[in-house]
């Protein structure tokens, strides 16, 4: 496979349509992410297939990043709605539960959250890529939460998320 994370404009998009993201080692996903203009990422969130493929990618490894050390005893459902989506109201989601450990992830919201993260794609991005950091989106109004904010501004902090 070819260093992907070097390439750059149309060839980098064309590249990701074109992978396999479950073969790509974190390190490296994350660079392609990290490393990608924001115009492109744009690009990635305004292309439906593209879009879902990539955001199922990234929520599919986080049962893989949880620190079940810092999960321990938790029992929390975080319920994402990510902006510009294809649902009726305009988002995708996504819901997370942390219980006994152990991270699970589906597309269809079954419990009641303790905490709703609503985020733009690209913002989502730079956020899991250490490129920005929750306190400063939240005041900024780049991301919004319902619930418990305390445990949101924490929730990056039970993940070992791979640094680009």
């Amino acid at each position: 496979m070819e260093d992907i994370e070097l390439l750059e404009g149309p060839a980098l998009l064309d590249a990701l349509r074109e992978t396999d993201l479950r073969q790509v080692e974190p390190e490296q996903f994350a660079r392609i992410i990290a490393g990608a203009s924001k115009e492109q990422l744009e690009v990635v969130v305004a292309d439906r297939a593209l879009r879902e493929k990539v955001l199922t990618e990234i929520f599919r490894r986080m049962s893989a990043h949880l620190r079940p050390d810092r999960a321990a005893g938790l029992d929390a459902v975080i319920r994402w709605r990510l902006t510009g989506g294809a649902a009726p109201d305009g988002f995708d989601r996504f819901e997370t539960v942390i219980r006994d450990g152990a991270c699970t992830v589906s597309r269809t919201p079954v419990e009641k959250p303790r905490v709703t993260i609503t985020v733009s794609p690209v913002d989502f991005f730079t956020l899991i890529t250490h490129q920005a950091t929750p306190a400063v989106m939240f005041v900024t109004g780049r991301i919004k939460v319902k619930g418990d904010l305390a445990f949101a501004a924490g929730l990056i902090g039970f993940f070992d998320l791979p640094k680009p």
